[in-house]
């Protein structure tokens, strides 16, 4: 399954952007509905791994992707997160992050392909997933604005 969510363009231009994707962008990012504690953020460069405790008491979920690519060139930089240790209902997780730079305006798409443990709870789990992604519109224009 995929979900695929492309942000408003922005005015910023690609070393901007890059260099706010940092701990207090990935915290800003987060739902206040989907509670996640930060164990573990080393960055955005191949071999940093992002560790997460999700959830509250008495559920606590453990996440953790490892960054496996990344490239920058004029116009576009992108990494890719893949999950190493997932919560129980999600079997694969790869996360493409891409920002587009075009006539000094800058975009973020997330691609997220998605594979559940079974077809209940890819029925249960996507709107939330889907909500989630969503979410992050907003904040990347504000957070990612030139001067935001």
């Amino acid at each position: 399954m995929e979900i695929r969510v492309v942000s408003d363009w922005f005015s910023s231009d690609l070393q901007q952007v890059k260099q706010k994707f940092n701990l207090d962008l990935f915290k800003a990012l987060n739902p206040p509905w989907m509670p996640a504690k930060v164990e573990r953020f080393d960055g955005c460069e191949p071999g940093d791994i992002v560790r997460l405790k999700l959830g509250l008491w008495p559920i606590r979920l453990n996440w953790e992707s490892l960054i496996t690519e990344s490239n920058t060139t004029h116009n576009e930089w992108y990494f890719v997160d893949e999950g190493k240790v997932l919560p129980f209902f999600i079997r694969k997780w790869r996360h493409v992050h891409r920002v587009e730079m075009k006539d000094g305006r800058c975009r973020v798409l997330d691609c997220i392909h998605i594979q559940f443990r079974s077809r209940f709870w890819a029925k249960t789990m996507m709107p939330v997933l889907r909500w989630q992604f969503n979410y992050r519109k907003p904040i990347y224009l504000k957070r990612l604005n030139h001067g935001g």
